[in-house]
């Protein structure tokens, strides 16, 4: 006779089990935890600037291109991949180096990030899933902001091609017009060309409006990408006519109507505008295909799910999860509790005592308006016009930071010559060794407007180096944050008139002579390396 067991025996408890759900959640957490600052920021600059305020949607439009093709992400998991795991390793270490540099490079922990959600996707999910998911996370990219001096650079050259293109639509309508620098004039009216290019408003959230019409458009690859770059011409075409609009107005209506023109057709009015043509572009490209209907062009894509070569483990998941786990919240502990972001001001006196160290000259120091001084985001500066014993007249502009932070840093004048109306008409990078024996290259120009030239030296003086490379001065202010715990400096630029009776190397040795006289001088108000600190700040609450 078989014993049976008793009806009412409860059923034997299982321990907690940890599950494949739970890690990914946990690893959100450790990430949101760890990236926090970039994640801050991310939001700080989609409040703050009106160009990238777009930013909110962006995750969202990521989210649903994943959902919608969630059956497809399902299907392609395989073995996950110890390679994904060199990815995680390399975000975490971009992450604790751009918060050691304490220099708001932001950018490098905002790209890290998005690293290593793609990184954890191939850790986690092997090759089929990471390149099923590559696009939905690589549109991300469009909501991390570029750095502030690639807007000042953009904006800068949209300005130049609007207003040269406005110009000449103006033209051809036989009005008289006259582009100077930033500045259209129209007779009765002048048009700042930085009022009238807001460009940049809705060049970046129409790039990921662009790339979301190609990734939807049902077309080949080719007539895609042409959507996709179709929108900067797309952009400057519409701001260019805006402008010629204007010119139009003035001409025969008056001011008041052109500058209610302007207002009405900022934002999101040129921006419909600009939707209206990238549909055009795309329904030209249809009919260039003989397709006639338009009903179906911008369309869901299907897609198919990639078989993986392997199938999935749980345990090198789980292995490879926990050593994700442990490598994020170990960067993220350190960043938020192992860095120090003090930085240090060394002492210095202020630039508007520079002048009187040179006696018997004559110093007309420029004042400047609010705005500019906004612009230029400097904690001392320095315009003046000397005049020296001999009669020999230069133009001296420094500007000194104490820290560079939250996108205050030097702008180059390479950027602002054209605003001036100037133009540039040699550039190059020339020596130069001081009686003391230190040598340093500067930038050299020579610029020129309606027949009128000047010369000008300017070069990036950083705690006792002497840079003319924009490039190098980023890397060795990246540097001395991590070494010195210092970002101050200055960027310095002299300048002298070329007169008609005179050659360029006339020119060229007198504003040498001036720099070698300007030289000895500057220690005192740009500090080198070496001099005590008198102050220390933190950067975010500078």
């Amino acid at each position: 006779m078989t014993d049976k067991p008793a009806e009412n025996t409860p059923p034997k408890r299982q321990g907690f089990v940890i599950r494949p759900v739970y890690v990914v959640g946990a690893l959100a957490a450790i990430i949101l935890f760890a990236f926090f600052g970039g994640i801050e920021n991310l939001f700080k600059r989609w409040g703050e600037q009106q160009e990238l305020s777009h930013g909110y949607f962006l995750p969202l439009i990521a989210g649903w291109m994943l959902w919608s093709r969630r059956e497809a992400l399902e299907a392609s998991i395989g073995r996950p991949e110890l390679l994904g795991l060199a990815g995680v390793v390399i975000s975490v270490i971009v992450l604790i180096l751009s918060e050691l540099t304490v220099t708001s490079l932001m950018i490098f922990q905002q790209l890290a990030m998005l690293t290593l959600f793609s990184s954890l996707v191939l850790a986690l999910g092997g090759w089929s899933l990471f390149w099923l998911s590559l696009l939905p996370i690589g549109f991300m990219l469009f909501m991390v902001p570029p750095p502030y001096w690639a807007i000042t650079v953009l904006s800068q050259q949209f300005q130049f091609w609007s207003s040269q293109l406005g110009v000449a639509m103006i033209e051809a309508m036989g009005i008289p017009v006259l582009l100077t620098g930033n500045i259209i004039d129209l007779g009765d009216y002048k048009l700042q060309v930085a009022e009238a290019c807001s460009g940049l408003r809705y060049l970046f959230p129409f790039l990921s409006l662009g790339f979301l019409a190609a990734y939807l458009f049902n077309a080949p690859m080719w007539q895609r990408a042409i959507v996709f770059l179709a929108t900067i011409p797309i952009t400057i075409l519409m701001n260019s006519v805006r402008i010629a609009v204007t010119g139009i107005l003035v001409q025969q209506f008056g001011t008041e109507h052109a500058e209610g023109f302007i207002h009405l057709f900022e934002g999101w009015v040129v921006f419909l505008f600009c939707l209206a043509l990238l549909f055009g572009v795309i329904v030209v490209l249809a009919r260039i295909s003989g397709r006639k209907n338009v009903g179906d062009l911008l369309v869901m894509p299907d897609v198919a799910a990639k078989k993986p070569a392997k199938e999935w483990n749980k345990s090198e998941f789980f292995r490879n999860g926990f050593i994700s786990l442990a490598l994020i919240a170990a960067a993220g502990v350190y960043v938020h509790f192992g860095v120090s972001n003090i930085l240090k001001v060394p002492e210095r006196v202020d630039l508007a005592s520079l002048p009187y160290e040179f006696p018997g000259w004559r110093s007309d120091i420029e004042e400047i308006d609010a705005q500019t001084i906004e612009v230029l985001g400097a904690d001392d500066f320095l315009v003046t016009n000397m005049t020296s014993p001999d009669g020999e007249l230069f133009n001296l502009y420094i500007a000194y930071l104490n820290m560079q932070r939250h996108g205050h840093s030097w702008h180059s004048p390479r950027q602002c010559i054209p605003g001036g109306g100037w133009q540039i008409t040699q550039h190059d990078i020339a020596p130069i060794t001081l009686e003391d024996g230190e040598s340093f290259h500067y930038n050299r120009i020579i610029i020129e407007n309606r027949g009128q030239r000047q010369l000008l030296y300017y070069w990036y003086d950083q705690r006792g180096r002497k840079i003319a490379n924009e490039f190098i001065m980023k890397f060795l202010l990246v540097f001395d944050a991590v070494n010195m715990r210092r970002t101050d400096g200055a960027m310095i630029r002299i300048m002298t008139p070329i007169q008609s009776s005179e050659t360029i190397a006339d020119a060229d040795a007198r504003l040498l002579g001036y720099m070698r006289s300007l030289q000895p001088k500057l220690p005192k108000y740009v500090p080198p390396a070496g001099v005590p600190a008198t102050e220390e700040f933190d950067p975010d609450e500078y």
